[in-house]
């Protein structure tokens, strides 16, 4: 475990991982933290400072510099701006004087060298040298290398009460099998579950510390063996397990600020998922589609349709974020920095849905009838900008040609089927056989949902070819849509049973289908009710809709009827 530990700490970087990590280790060993990390830069040197007394020592004030990796002769003093040495400085000359709050004036001072890796050998004496010469009765020097984060690490925040001989199984069994990744997720979901199970009042808090860190353990390995999939299985399923263990303590703070870093840290772990593994590709014909792999077209079919799901997720985000900052500016500029940070991020991801499909044709295509539920959720998201319309009647368009033709050919039509293995049965069978064709197309959400989009974009001859289309081949089939119920608050984001309501008899008519929604969600209010919704997180509904396969609520498409 302790290996495990110091290659993980010496692969996260400065700002936002170790520094994200340290705060927690100190405030678990009994520390009091005055100053944490700040976007602004360093107080005069100092990233991180704490008071108090470690191992029964006398109470001291402990001002820690960070530094990623090992320390090199660069970054101990190649470097005016960004190295450790000038930053040492700053807080033996000005930070201690002029920055320490009062009261602790009187207490001895330890300036800590902090780093996740080591001491490269060719500066060791430099360091040493540089400590002891600056030692004085006031203030000393320590080195909090890997090593000893590590060990204080195991000691504080992984001791056997905290992190059972159990635990650390799944996590060494999560962290081998990196290479694959639904083997991998599942052991550090079980490990996930292991560590909320005492939800307690007292141990909520320190639960939810030790999820933090066993995610960023997982990154920091997926992320070196350049394989992030693991990580986001995992870290999406810890998010909504996290979210239904701490739901009924949002109003406490400390819980509140717990919870928000598990949920920094799934921003972290999606961000670098994007950014490694789909935009570089994206803007080559079927580059994505090549790179999958995979043996027959139902598998590459099924990863397009994930793919898409989770970009379409991460675009809700960033939305759903952009929207909270466009009520908060008063000026109504919308022209501050972390704006177009923000509307950068989502054109990045809307550019990339566009690319997906224009150069992945199997988009146009879906296999399975639950591919609405990831379908819905890029539509929704391209439906807010009058940017995207030409793009989604484009592809709308052959959306339509291709369920309707697969269908009355006898080809690969959506179905009721889940898994690859009933798929690819499928593909191999007889289809001609009526029977077998309605009893594999029962019910189905895609049309209601292709039906409604069409009236929303006013494509009326697309809608009537649509309409027309299953009146003459489905009228065997239960057009349905889904919305959360009374229960749903209760299973939603834990996957524990089902829930929620179907209302059938959809009509497939776009006019007909817009007013027979509308009255749904004028009745069916239970999604503005979700705990979720009414406390900032909207779209950790939809992270638990495409986790759990429910379609979204149509009441994000009509909010004035909430």
């Amino acid at each position: 475990m302790k290996l495990i530990l110091k290659e993980y700490l010496a692969s996260l970087r400065e700002r936002d991982e170790l520094d994200v990590v340290l705060p927690d280790l100190l405030s678990q060993m009994g520390l009091n933290i005055f100053i944490s990390p700040s976007r602004g830069g360093k107080e005069y040197g100092v990233d991180v400072a704490a008071v108090g007394a470690i191992n029964k020592d006398k109470k001291k004030v402990y001002l820690f510099s960070i530094k990623s990796g090992n320390l090199t002769s660069e970054s101990w003093d190649g470097n005016q701006k960004q190295s450790l040495r000038p930053s040492l400085n700053l807080i033996r000359d000005t930070f201690i004087n002029s920055r320490l709050p009062p009261e602790y004036h009187g207490i001895p001072v330890v300036i800590c060298l902090c780093f996740g890796g080591q001491v490269s050998s060719i500066i060791r004496q430099e360091v040493s040298g540089y400590m002891i010469s600056n030692t004085n009765e006031r203030i000393s020097f320590e080195e909090w290398n890997g090593d000893k984060i590590a060990d204080l690490i195991l000691e504080n925040m992984f001791k056997e009460e905290l992190l059972p001989k159990k635990w650390q199984s799944y996590l060494r069994k999560s962290l081998s099998l990196v290479e694959e990744p639904e083997s991998s997720s599942q052991h550090f979901n079980a490990l996930a579950r292991l560590i909320l199970e005492d939800d307690s009042d007292k141990k909520i808090v320190k639960s939810l510390k030790q999820l933090n860190l066993v995610l960023w353990v997982l990154f920091a390995w997926c992320r070196e063996d350049e394989n992030l999939e693991s990580s986001y299985l995992s870290v999406e399923y810890s998010l909504l397990l996290a979210w239904s263990t701490v739901k009924k303590y949002q109003r406490k703070r400390t819980v509140n600020i717990a919870f928000k870093k598990i949920l920094q840290t799934y921003h972290t772990i999606t961000e670098a998922y994007f950014d490694k593994t789909i935009f570089p590709f994206t803007d080559k014909r079927h580059l994505i589609s090549h790179l999958i792999s995979a043996p027959c077209p139902i598998s590459i079919n099924l990863k397009l349709f994930n793919i898409l799901g989770r970009l379409a997720v991460r675009g809700q985000w960033l939305l759903f974020e952009l929207t909270e900052l466009y009520k908060k500016d008063v000026s109504k500029n919308f022209e501050s920095e972390e704006i177009e940070l923000l509307q950068d991020k989502l054109s990045k991801v809307k550019k990339a849905i566009n690319l997906l499909v224009v150069n992945n044709p199997l988009l146009l295509t879906p296999y399975k009838d639950d591919q609405t539920i990831d379908l819905v959720l890029a539509l929704h998201l391209l439906y807010q900008s009058s940017d995207d319309d030409d793009f989604v009647k484009s592809w709308l368009e052959p959306i339509i040609d291709r369920v309707t033709f697969s269908y009355e050919s006898n080809g690969m039509y959506p179905t009721n089927l889940y898994t690859y293995e009933q798929l690819l049965e499928h593909r191999n069978k007889e289809k001609t056989d009526m029977d077998y064709k309605e009893s594999m197309t029962k019910a189905s959400i895609l049309y209601p949902a292709i039906t409604l989009f069409c009236e929303l974009y006013e494509m009326k001859d697309l809608a009537e070819v649509l309409e027309d289309f299953c009146n003459k081949n489905l009228k065997h089939c239960t057009l349905q849509y889904w919305y959360p119920n009374e229960i749903s608050e209760d299973y939603l984001f834990s996957g524990a049973n089902q829930h929620g309501i179907a209302t059938t008899n959809f009509p497939i008519n776009g006019k007909a289908a817009r007013e027979h929604v509308e009255e749904e969600c004028k009745h069916s209010n239970f999604f503005w009710e979700l705990t979720a919704v009414k406390q900032g997180y909207m779209p950790l509904v939809l992270v638990a809709c495409r986790f759990y396969r429910y379609p979204m609520p149509f009441n994000l498409l009509f909010p004035e009827q909430k």
